[in-house]
C-alpha cells in the first residue's frame, strides 16, 4: 500500500460515526455509539473516562483493530487517506508496528519472555527494513536513555523478568517510538512509574511527538497527566462522547456534570489514630535475586487499622519487600512477625492461615489471572481452598 505524505494542517486521522459492539453470552452489546475522532500530525489527543468507558476500544480501533469477541458495525476510519474499516488484514498489517504503535496498559503481557529487550524493541523496525540491526539497537539505546532507563546501554541485554514493572513499560514505549510512526496510541502508560519518573517520560514522550510530528492518542484516567500531555481532550461515558475541547479550556472550565464530577476534588478526612498494636513487622530484612541484592536491612511497622503507603522510584524494591512479606521470596537476613509471631521465611513452611491472612493484589491482573477460568471460577477457588465453601454457599459468596 502506498501511504502518502500530508502535511501538519492536514488530518491523519479521522473517524466519522464509528460503532463497535462486544459479544457477551452470544448477545452483543454497544461498547462504542458513534463517536467522532480529528487528529492532527503534531496533536496529541487525551481520551479520559471511567473504567469501561470505551476508552481502549476507541484507542485500538485507530489502528483498524478490534479485540476477539468485538466487531465494527458502522463507521469509517481513515488513517492517512486509507480507510480502515474493512481493509484487508494485510494492508493493516504493513502499518501495525510501523506507522502505527501502540503502548499497552501491561507490558508484562505484552513482552516475549525467551528474548532479551533490545531484540524485541528493535524486531518491527528491522522486519520493515527501515534500518540495519546495528543502527536500530543504538536508536534503542539512545530512546532508553531519554525515557530515563538505567544503564541505558545494558538495559536491553536483560530479559524481562529481570527488569522492574515501571521499566519495562518505559522499554514498551521505546518500542513504540523506534520505528518514528505516524500515530501512536498510548494506553495509560505510565500507571506503573513512580511520580518523578513519570513526569521525565511524560516531557520525553510528548518532546518525541513534537520532534518527529507524530500524533497520539493518550489514553488515561489520571488528570495530572493528561493536562501535561494533550492538545485537546475528549471524555467518554458508556462509549458515547460526553464533550471534547482544549486542555486548558476544559479545566478551566468543564462544560458537562459529568466532567465537572470528574475534576472535583474530594477532600480526604484523617483517620484518628489508634493505639501501637502492631499487626506487621519486618525487621533488618535483605532480599536477593541471585547475586543481586534488593532489600538492604529494610524495617517496616504496620498498626492494625492502619494503612503503609511504600513509595519509590522503579526498581527501588517496593514489589520486593510484598514478595518478601507474602512469603514467594525468601528474605536472605532479618525476620518478619505477624499478629505477634514470628513468620517461617519460605512460603511453603507456612501454614495454611497464615497464607489466608496474607494476601497481595497485583499490578498486572491480566497476567495473575488465569484467562481460561471465569471470573467466578477465579473467585471460587480461595474461598474453597481456604474456607471450605463449595457449590451454592461458593457462589453465592463470589457474587457478593
Amino acid at each position: 500500500m502506498n501511504i502518502k505524505k500530508i502535511s501538519k494542517n492536514q488530518s491523519l486521522l479521522e473517524i466519522k460515526d464509528l460503532k463497535i459492539e462486544g459479544s457477551s453470552d452470544e448477545f452483543w452489546h454497544p461498547i462504542i455509539k458513534g463517536i467522532d475522532v480529528t487528529l492532527k500530525r503534531g496533536e496529541i489527543m487525551g481520551l479520559i473516562g471511567e473504567s469501561g468507558a470505551g476508552k481502549s476500544t476507541l484507542g485500538l480501533a485507530a489502528m483498524g483493530y478490534t479485540q476477539p469477541g468485538c466487531r465494527i458495525t458502522g463507521g469509517s476510519i481513515v488513517f492517512n487517506g486509507s480507510e480502515l474499516v474493512n481493509a484487508p488484514e494485510s494492508q493493516k498489517r504493513r502499518l501495525w508496528g510501523t506507522k502505527i504503535t501502540y503502548v499497552a496498559q501491561s507490558a508484562a503481557a505484552s513482552f516475549n519472555p525467551a528474548h532479551r529487550l533490545i531484540n524485541q524493541t528493535v524486531a518491527a523496525k528491522i522486519r520493515a527494513k527501515i534500518s540495519d540491526e546495528q543502527t536500530a539497537k543504538n536508536d534503542a539505546r539512545e530512546l532508553f536513555k531519554t525515557l530515563q532507563l538505567p544503564d541505558s546501554d545494558t538495559i536491553g541485554e536483560r530479559f524481562p523478568h529481570q527488569v522492574s514493572g515501571g521499566q519495562l513499560q518505559r522499554v514498551m514505549t521505546a518500542m513504540a517510538i523506534s520505528p518514528r510512526p505516524d500515530l501512536i496510541i498510548f494506553d495509560e502508560p505510565t500507571t506503573a512509574l513512580d511520580v518523578t519518573t513519570q513526569v521525565e517520560v511524560l516531557a520525553a514522550m510528548r518532546g518525541i511527538v513534537e520532534e518527529f510530528n507524530t500524533a497520539a492518542i493518550y489514553i488515561t484516567h489520571d488528570l495530572a497527566v493528561v493536562a501535561q500531555m494533550a492538545d485537546f481532550i475528549k471524555v467518554l461515558r458508556y462509549g458515547e462522547e460526553v464533550e471534547q475541547s482544549p486542555t486548558r479550556e476544559m479545566l478551566k472550565s468543564p462544560k458537562m456534570p459529568y466532567t465537572k464530577s470528574l475534576w472535583s476534588v474530594r477532600s480526604i478526612q484523617k483517620p484518628e489514630e489508634t493505639s501501637d498494636d502492631r499487626i506487621l513487622s519486618l525487621k533488618g530484612i535483605d532480599a536477593s535475586y541471585g547475586k543481586v541484592k534488593v532489600l538492604h536491612q529494610v524495617n517496616i511497622d504496620v498498626s492494625r487499622g492502619k494503612t503503609l503507603a511504600v513509595v519509590g522510584e522503579s526498581g527501588s524494591g517496593k514489589s520486593t519487600a510484598a514478595r518478601v512479606i507474602t512469603g514467594l521470596l525468601p528474605q536472605t537476613n532479618g525476620e518478619i512477625f505477624f499478629d505477634g509471631e514470628a513468620l517461617p521465611v519460605t512460603l511453603k513452611a507456612r501454614s495454611k492461615e497464615q497464607k489466608r491472612r496474607i494476601q497481595m493484589i497485583y499490578q498486572m491482573a491480566d497476567t495473575a489471572m488465569n484467562p481460561r477460568q471465569t471470573v467466578g471460577e477465579i473467585i471460587g477457588r480461595p474461598l474453597e481452598f481456604y474456607l471450605g465453601l463449595k457449590g451454592e454457599a461458593q457462589e453465592t459468596r463470589a457474587i457478593e
